[in-house]
């Protein structure tokens, strides 16, 4: 048996059929597994782009907090704000591993979490974390 990819791991953190119950944790997982891809020689930029978007795109799909409507004054509570604060906190850069906004926007129908996702960000050029 062939050992798995990061590529496959990061799959097994993040998708629904293999996870359930995403949490901060299982994305801390799939972040630290895309640093390891991130310096693969086999694993292009492209590829790159493509997982970290996949990950983060989990993230928002999964993340219970949406369907709340809750404003983003709540944005503390997402899933999404959680992963970012743990990964921080893990020393893991943010601006490597967080898509820039317009990036995941682009993948979101719905104005309110537009709204919110948009919002996030600002706060997290405000604590240092990004820049926009």
């Amino acid at each position: 048996m062939t050992p798995l990819s990061c590529t496959d791991l990061i799959g097994l953190c993040v998708s629904a059929e293999c996870n359930a119950s995403l949490e901060e944790v299982d994305v801390k997982k799939a972040l630290d597994l895309l640093t390891c891809a991130a310096r693969d020689d086999a694993v292009t930029d492209a590829q790159f782009e493509r997982l970290r978007l996949a990950i983060w795109r989990a993230v928002i799909e999964r993340d219970e907090w949406w369907e709340k409507r809750s404003g983003p004054e709540n944005i503390d509570e997402t899933l999404f704000y959680r992963s970012i604060i743990l990964a921080y906190n893990s020393g893991l850069v943010i601006s490597h591993i967080l898509p820039g906004v317009e990036e995941l926007i682009g993948e979101i129908a719905d104005k309110q979490k537009e709204f919110v996702l948009r919002s996030g960000y600002e706060q997290m050029a405000q604590m240092g974390l990004i820049s926009v």
